[in-house]
């Protein structure tokens, strides 16, 4: 084989590799993979129906808008890849345990894509759902945000202290830049505007007890150390309109629904398990 038909039967058993099958069960399906062919390769033949999919999967191009010699080259794809299937047959690999799994697994994961993609083609989200998942969000979207500072350090004494220097007239921007171990301590200790969700708790629960101006009396610990919180200033968000954000709230509603339709079959199905 010179090196563009290695080259090109290399593309083709990567194309294939994601959709391998069991060569007994490909033999029992010629009747849905119609009678038409491209090709014979020791009497087996290439169905028209297998070149069109690989057509699709290894050029990106409708078979009928192929060249002849563009169509030629992506048969002789499938001949070099079915001679290598041909003679792995001979030698008796899909008898072989590991790769008769391999079939079988790829088999069970093409076959559950296809049925993945077959019921949300026919129960794709409705305007009512999508709504509905919106309002369910809204309390989250409309958050509160919180214009903040804080003081990192490494232990519990040093926070305190610092709480004493505040509680003296210290500036806190100043005593961030001159104590703070992250990167935010050479900008006053600055986080600028974030969400109660967004910074995580314990952070969340102490500011939400400040006011405007204030500080936290009490060091508050996480898993980077200790650190002295002052709350700027608060603003409400306004929750994004649903239109902008449509394509999320859709794939929620699909992902909500299949793993709905996933739990009503895993419940339906009768299944035992044995452990060795």
């Amino acid at each position: 084989m010179n090196l563009a038909r290695s080259m090109w039967a290399g593309m083709a058993l990567a194309v294939a590799a994601g959709c391998a099958d069991d060569a007994a069960q490909v033999a029992n399906a010629q009747d849905a993979l119609g009678p038409g062919q491209v090709a014979t390769v020791d009497g087996k033949r290439i169905p028209e129906s297998v070149f069109r999919f690989y057509t699709l999967n290894a050029a990106r191009r409708n078979a009928d808008d192929l060249s002849p010699e563009e169509r030629q080259r992506l048969i002789d794809d499938l001949v070099y890849l079915l001679v290598l299937a041909n003679e792995a047959e001979s030698r008796g690999i899909p008898s072989e345990r590991a790769m008769a799994a391999e079939l079988e697994l790829s088999r069970w994961q093409t076959l559950a894509r296809a049925m993945t993609v077959r019921y949300r083609e026919e129960n794709p989200a409705t305007e009512a759902e999508i709504r509905a998942l919106y309002e369910e969000n809204l309390p989250r979207l409309a958050a509160t945000q919180y214009k903040t500072r804080h003081i990192l350090v490494e232990t519990e004494e040093l926070a305190a202290g610092l709480i004493d220097e505040l509680d003296a007239g210290g500036d806190f921007a100043t005593l961030a830049n001159e104590h703070s171990k992250d990167g935010d301590g050479t900008s006053g200790g600055d986080l600028g505007w974030l969400t109660a969700e967004s910074m995580g708790e314990p952070l969340a629960a102490a500011i939400r007890t400040l006011a405007a101006g204030a500080y936290s009396q009490a060091p508050v610990q996480t898993e980077y150390g200790w650190h002295v919180i002052l709350l700027e200033e608060t603003r409400d968000q306004a929750a994004p309109e649903l239109e902008s954000l449509r394509a999320e709230l859709t794939a929620a509603v699909e992902r909500r629904k299949l793993d709905g339709y996933l739990n009503q079959l895993r419940e339906a199905a009768e299944v035992t398990t044995s452990v060795d």
